[in-house]
């Protein structure tokens, strides 16, 4: 489907006359005017411009979506109730994600040049509370029903109608996904979203307050590899904002404690089935916090610690991966907090760059010294240079996933990324022995949302080598479980597109 116009409206925010040379420096550094301006050149604003929040509409950015919306923001233009016959009055130049009360919104800076004709008179609207809402313009491709997770443009459902779900009463909106573009922001009458606010407040909000009572648990970053020589292997594992937990025998009872020894409370022990994890005598893990599917931040976890009003639903305990230790017996224990082991690669020092593009999320990857397991410390944060998730990696995945719902059948998934090309493909009855035997099975193609797949069960990852295009298929070289050349053939069957996934016997 073609791509849908959207809007919406929210709040500006409060001042600080004194422009920062942080903020000047990012003017420059974002926007880049032939000539660099200084502090004495500009008035500087800040908009909560979006949260987390359905809006009147029935629309709503999750939390996910949130980073997509940072990076458009920036260079996009300020107008004056979204019209296109004038000349943008400022210029947004620098964004970010923040939380206030309970709710996590975007917030992006503003600025404009003190010598412009009316520029006393729009900072005297803003300051005196005239102009208090603002709204954003943008366009996206998908509509995710919230009810059924397809198409609301195409499924039976209706944003804010109710529903029954699950013997609930639940009211349908839809989640802003794929978005494509920020076309501008504008100062409005009235907001879509409750609590938006044009601001003087120019703090940049680098971390939450809530968060700080865990922010030891932030670990150190590495900046060069060299410094991991003393370190013959290491563990490679995806970076997840969580709180490093061992989980150990205490009085006959298995029990949850941080690093420094001091024991959770037995409420939180209590959401795990921590009895399939005593034949071990000591594991340690992450312990991160999810509203539904959506993983958040540390200060949710914090919040949740403390006894604080928290957005966060349910825990995970992502197991540090250890001998003997079975990941299939971890994900079928039913409950809503559960227990997984962490994808991971074992590498020589020299070889962590390239399995970090492997199995990083978008924050990253943590790096252990095998000289530490089961880890005494937080290890390290790395972060490829220039490298996300999309890098150089393939997945199969069980089960197959198709409109955001599983098939339910024998169907699996398989996943690539190779410097900006991504797929994602569903394999009808696909079979991994049989596939490297060199049987053919039909797939679809599915979209690729910007999402970690932690839903998925992976059953065999490694390295994409090569990847080419071919008559609208793909050509792909690949090493670990599936070794050898893989074509991913465009064929139409009884009408449809679709495609053959088979091993090449030759390239």
């Amino acid at each position: 489907m073609s791509a849908s116009l959207g809007r919406v409206t929210a709040k500006l925010a409060e001042p600080a006359e004194q422009v920062s040379a942080d903020l000047v420096e990012l003017i420059n550094k974002n926007v880049n005017p032939p000539t660099p301006i200084v502090a004495d050149d500009v008035f500087v604003r800040a908009m909560y411009i979006v949260s987390d929040e359905v809006n009147s509409f029935g629309g709503r950015f999750p939390v996910e979506e949130h980073k997509r919306l940072v990076e458009l923001l920036i260079d996009s233009p300020v107008m004056v109730g979204h019209r296109k016959d004038k000349l943008p009055i400022a210029r947004n130049f620098h964004a970010g994600t923040v939380e206030r009360e309970n709710r996590q919104w975007v917030k992006s800076y503003f600025y404009w040049l003190k010598s412009a004709q009316g520029a006393d008179n729009l900072r005297e609207n803003i300051d005196g509370g005239i102009y208090k809402e603002c709204s954003i313009g943008f366009t996206f491709l998908m509509p995710e029903c919230s009810v059924c997770k397809k198409d609301i443009r195409t499924c039976e459902h209706e944003p804010l109608a109710e529903y029954e779900v699950d013997g609930e009463q639940v009211s349908c909106h839809f989640n802003y996904r794929k978005i494509e573009r920020v076309l501008e922001t504008s100062l409005v009458y009235r907001g879509a979203v409750n609590d938006t606010s044009v601001s003087k407040e120019l703090k940049a909000e680098a971390a939450d307050v809530a968060g700080q009572s865990l922010s030891a648990e932030v670990p150190a970053e590495l900046k060069d590899l060299s410094e991991l020589s003393d370190a013959s292997q290491c563990l490679v594992t995806p970076y997840y904002d969580g709180l490093m937990v061992r989980v150990s025998m205490v009085d006959g009872q298995m029990r949850l404690c941080r690093l420094d020894g001091e024991l959770l409370g037995e409420e939180f022990c209590n959401r795990f089935d921590l009895d399939q994890l005593a034949e071990y005598e000591e594991l340690c893990g992450l312990l991160v916090p999810y509203r539904g599917k959506e993983r958040l931040k540390l200060s949710a976890l914090s919040k949740l610690l403390s006894g604080q009003p928290s957005h966060a639903s349910r825990l995970e305990l992502k197991l540090v991966p250890q001998n003997g230790l079975d990941p299939s017996n971890l994900s079928r224990n039913g409950r809503p907090d559960r227990i997984r082991v962490l994808r991971h690669e074992v590498v020589a020092s020299t070889q962590v760059d390239e399995a970090a593009r492997s199995v990083m999320t978008r924050d990253g990857v943590r790096v252990w010294s095998l000289d530490e397991l089961p880890p005494q410390s937080l290890g390290y944060r790395y972060c490829p240079h220039g490298g996300k998730q999309s890098l150089g990696s393939y997945r199969v995945c069980r089960p197959a996933w198709l409109d955001g719902m599983s098939t339910g059948s024998d169907d699996l998934t398989f996943i690539f990324a190779h410097e900006g090309e991504r797929g994602r493909f569903v394999v009808r009855q696909g079979n991994q022995a049989r596939l490297a035997r060199g049987a053919r099975f039909v797939a679809d193609e599915v979209p690729v949302e910007d999402v970690t797949f932690e839903e998925l069960s992976t059953m065999a990852s490694g390295r994409l080598v090569e990847l080419s295009r071919q008559d609208g298929g793909y050509l792909l070289r690949l090493s670990g479980a599936l070794e050898g050349w893989f074509a991913l053939r465009r064929i139409k069957l009884e009408g449809r597109t679709r495609f053959l996934f088979y091993r090449r016997s030759v390239s």
